[in-house]
């Protein structure tokens, strides 16, 4: 073979082939020759596939192609009213496009893939669930919290005013104890035991005493006290000069009264 000559099983000039294979330009018996030779190994790399691919590109090809109307089958339906497009059932409501088959791919048993699903889809309800439990219980704790710290500040505010407003009026001792702050509370205890020569409590079981006392149903006890006795509204920190000035000027007794948002 000459040096000029090329070589027909190059890959040039199978490439040249792939670029443009019409047969209307294989005039050169050299190209021709080159073009069958390509068909060829296609044709043995086409072979070569595994059977199980060459199935599946067979099996979607006639999946994806609709039956013609030549075809017997299609004809006995026609006779019978159908046409293309329609759907099934006398209303043409049904399926217009069949089921798509789902072949298994997996060696597993029947049902067993459906049963792993089925598993996993539960593991993250439960999982799910119990992030939302978190989340809610988190809200919930921090809620309350709030409350918590709202009734504390609520209560030992109450306490100061309740005490100064018993002042002013000459009155030397709470209604109930709770009424006046742990501060003078405490006070009026020792010099109660310092007279009557009685030893002092603990002081730890007495701080544990007054915070007991910090309770909604004590705070509701000394708002009622000030409205009734004091004619005052701890929310609105004011003074009404009658029951009915208080009435018409105070939404209510309570935080909730005053706080849409307290709940």
């Amino acid at each position: 073979m000459a040096d000029s000559d090329e070589d027909y099983m190059s890959d040039k000039i199978l490439m040249e082939c792939q670029e443009d294979i019409r047969p209307g330009l294989l005039f050169n018996r050299g190209l021709k020759r080159a073009h069958e030779l390509y068909k060829k190994r296609e044709l043995r790399v086409k072979k070569l596939r595994p059977l199980k691919e060459i199935e599946k590109d067979v099996r979607e090809e006639g999946l994806g192609t609709a039956i013609s109307s030549d075809n017997k089958g299609f004809k006995l339906l026609e006779k019978m009213g159908f046409k293309q497009g329609d759907g099934l059932g006398k209303t043409n409501s049904g399926l217009k496009e069949p089921i798509n088959i789902m072949l298994r791919q997996g060696t597993s048993g029947l049902g067993r893939e459906a049963h792993q699903q089925e598993v996993l889809n539960k593991k993250r309800e439960l999982k799910y669930k119990k992030l939302c439990d978190r989340e809610n219980k988190f809200r919930i704790t921090n809620k309350e919290k709030k409350k918590r710290q709202l009734l504390r500040e609520d209560f030992f505010k109450a306490q100061s005013i309740c005490e100064e407003l018993d002042y002013r009026i000459n009155r030397s001792d709470p209604v109930e104890d709770f009424y006046w702050t742990k501060v003078t509370m405490k006070k009026k205890r020792k010099e109660e035991k310092i007279s009557l020569m009685q030893d002092e409590e603990d002081e730890d079981s007495e701080d544990e005493e007054f915070e007991s006392q910090i309770t909604e149903e004590n705070l509701s006890s000394v708002i009622n006290y000030l409205r009734n006795k004091h004619l005052y509204c701890l929310y609105c920190i004011m003074t009404g000069s009658n029951d009915e000035d208080l009435r018409e000027n105070c939404p209510g007794p309570y935080r909730v009264d005053h706080d849409p948002e307290y709940d």
